[in-house]
């Protein structure tokens, strides 16, 4: 049995193909519930609709393929109301998988609908909160830089990787890194890449941003320590007016994120949840936690 994706206002997998077919008709008999009929398929009709809603979906085809995006997604709409058609004469909505993803896609729908009504009443960004926002990442636009990085991943125990950062500071190279790593005993394990600042992890590029060309950070991501090294930096700015779309529309992903949070985290501190089996197992140490601060 397939384990269940949490949503995240998008359908993964096999939810988003039913939820297509669902779109779609799903069968011969299913009604059409707009007038404007786009094809015929045998008995069952696929509406303009229909193939609007697949669009809303997809803005970068219609975005890459202005003209030519309706139809291309009609033809993918038709295939799959064939294939949908074939499965209905084969009795396969009755099988036990199906059944279970048609479910699975029906309550993603209705849950991303939900949360997509609370999340469109967020009110858009300001020009000053643009600016501000632009203002305080200088290190990701206005001093923006793109780094030519060594990174050593190193075999550590929690005491080695404790001197790791005094062993980066002394060191003034990639090969002196890998020089004081070798005199430590120390196993590793490096690579070579050039990133803009952007795509540099948060955690990394704050203290990143403060480093010359020689320079070296250690830090620990997960389990793995690691020390990267500048090899090289070249400024790259970002204006506003190159940034300010990008920027409004992280503060509107931002401000209906936060929307919508407060109002998931009330559903499920009012919903009595029972967790069985396995599960129940699982979850045993965190229910009786709550259990005991409640008490």
């Amino acid at each position: 049995m397939s384990r269940e994706k949490p949503l995240c206002f998008r359908l993964p997998g096999i939810a988003a193909a039913c939820a297509v077919l669902l779109l779609a008709g799903c069968g011969a008999d299913a009604p059409v519930v707009d007038s404007q009929v786009a094809v015929r398929v045998n008995k069952g009709e696929i509406s303009v609709h229909q193939v609007q809603a697949v669009l809303k979906r997809q803005p970068r085809l219609l975005a890459e393929q202005p003209e030519a995006a309706a139809a291309k997604v009609l033809e993918v709409l038709i295939d799959q109301e064939l294939a949908a058609q074939a499965a209905v004469e084969k009795g396969l909505e009755r099988d036990p998988d199906v059944v279970q993803a048609l479910a699975l896609a029906r309550r993603e729908v209705l849950a991303r609908a939900y949360q997509e009504q609370l999340a469109n009443t967020a009110v858009g960004p300001t020009s000053d909160e643009v600016d501000r926002y632009y203002a305080s990442r200088p290190e990701v636009f206005a001093q923006r830089r793109l780094y030519t990085i060594q990174e050593f991943a190193i075999d550590a125990s929690p005491a080695q990787a404790a001197g790791l950062t005094a062993l980066a500071q002394r060191a003034r190279s990639a090969d002196e890194v890998e020089k004081l790593l070798r005199d430590a005993g120390l196993n590793q394990r490096s690579r070579r890449f050039v990133q803009a600042a952007e795509d540099v992890p948060a955690i990394v590029l704050g203290p990143l941003s403060k480093l010359d060309k020689g320079q070296s950070l250690a830090i620990t991501q997960g389990t793995v320590p690691r020390i990267f090294t500048v090899l090289d930096v070249q400024g790259a700015p970002i204006e506003r007016r190159q940034a300010v779309d990008s920027i409004a529309a992280y503060l509107a992903n931002e401000r209906r994120r936060q929307l919508v949070a407060p109002v998931m985290k009330g559903l499920r501190d009012s919903a009595q949840l029972g967790y069985l089996g396995a599960f129940a197992k699982a979850n045993a140490p965190a229910s009786t936690s709550k259990a005991s601060s409640s008490q």
